[in-house]
């Protein structure tokens, strides 16, 4: 049997952070907004003869032998590959297999592709064992699995383009998390309004996000007062967007990432900052650090009619452009 599995990656337009449990049950109608896009995370699961599982991450270039699925409870913690050993200790299927993993996006970029990688992953070993979970149960899955290998609280919002794929605002209430999807049109409209640059060096979105989970709970009342702002401007952007007021859309993406800025004040590295001057002064309406920052991709919203001439600007100036388009299929499984 061999199964090949993938899904997408995503930006991360508002609301991030929120989406960590407790976190947004201090704010009713607490929400993420996000778009899918096509820089996929993929995983290759075969049936081999023997019992010996080989695996190899084509990103990190790193491989691991287990002689047989009885060795992957010996998981060291901060292993390379950690995330699939602890996803095959879940799931514990029979027999030889052959595992390879790989992302398109860069390494560190923000981008979720952790959490992509998770989902393929979920989606081919729950293939492989024959397929005894809902998509809505790999989510949960993922997140459970990410936070083991992560020794911190996952948020919810990176699983859900990575398993339905689309422009989605995740909705976090008291009775759990669940998905909006918004129209194809919409996704597309905002597609053309997006420009997306790797600033070319990998960041730690578990560190600034924990940080700011800390002084939450223990009471600073800025950072729950950036938080309380990072909603506002989150339901601001989807009204927005909605509503096709794009210029105040880049209002809202600009007062959310103001307010991303107070509360990890490391979000941008100097060069980070000397780009998104130079965007702005090239047509960039507004402009916002994927992920947790410090490093990773930058976003760029601009008017559709000014897109390629920002980007060639950026170009000019040795950008790093990732070329992308809305991936609205999701997670992706084929078995043979």
């Amino acid at each position: 049997m061999l199964v090949n599995s993938s899904a997408p990656t995503r930006i991360d337009l508002a609301g991030g952070t929120t989406d960590i449990w407790p976190l947004y049950l201090f704010h009713p109608g607490a929400r993420t907004l996000n778009i899918a896009i096509d820089q996929r995370a993929k995983a290759r699961v075969e049936h081999v003869s023997g019992h010996a599982i080989e695996i190899r991450s084509e990103d990190q270039n790193a491989s691991h032998r287990l002689p047989s699925i009885d060795y992957v409870d010996e998981i060291e913690a901060g292993h390379p590959l950690e995330l699939i050993l602890r996803l095959l200790a879940f799931f514990r299927p029979e027999g030889g297999l052959s595992i390879a993993t790989s992302c398109m996006s860069p390494a560190g970029a923000g981008l979720g592709g952790s959490s992509a990688l998770n989902i393929a992953l979920c989606g081919a070993l729950n293939s492989v064992t024959g397929g005894k979970y809902s998509r809505e149960e790999l989510i949960v899955i993922a997140k459970n699995v990410e936070t083991q290998v992560l020794r911190i609280p996952a948020g919810v919002q990176d699983y859900y383009p990575a398993m339905y794929g689309g422009l989605n605002s995740v909705l976090l209430e008291i009775t759990g998390d669940s998905l909006l999807r918004h129209s194809h049109i919409l996704a597309h409209q905002i597609e053309s309004r997006l420009v997306l640059v790797y600033s070319g060096k990998s960041r730690n979105s578990g560190v600034n996000n924990w940080q700011v989970m800390k002084d939450y709970l223990d009471g600073n009342k800025e950072v729950q007062g950036c938080m309380r702002s990072i909603q506002e401007a989150t339901l601001e952007l989807e009204v927005a967007l909605k509503t096709g007021r794009y210029e105040e859309a880049a209002r809202a993406i600009d007062f959310e990432m103001e307010n991303r800025r107070k509360l990890a004040p490391n979000i941008c590295t100097p060069e980070m900052e000397e780009m998104i001057a130079y965007a702005r002064e090239n047509g960039a309406k507004a402009a916002k650090i994927c992920g947790a920052g410090g490093g990773g991709c930058m976003m760029f919203w601009t008017n559709p009619t000014d897109k390629y001439a920002l980007i060639k600007k950026l170009r000019e100036r040795d950008a790093s452009i990732i070329d992308f388009h809305v991936d609205s299929e999701g997670l992706n499984v084929n078995s043979y």
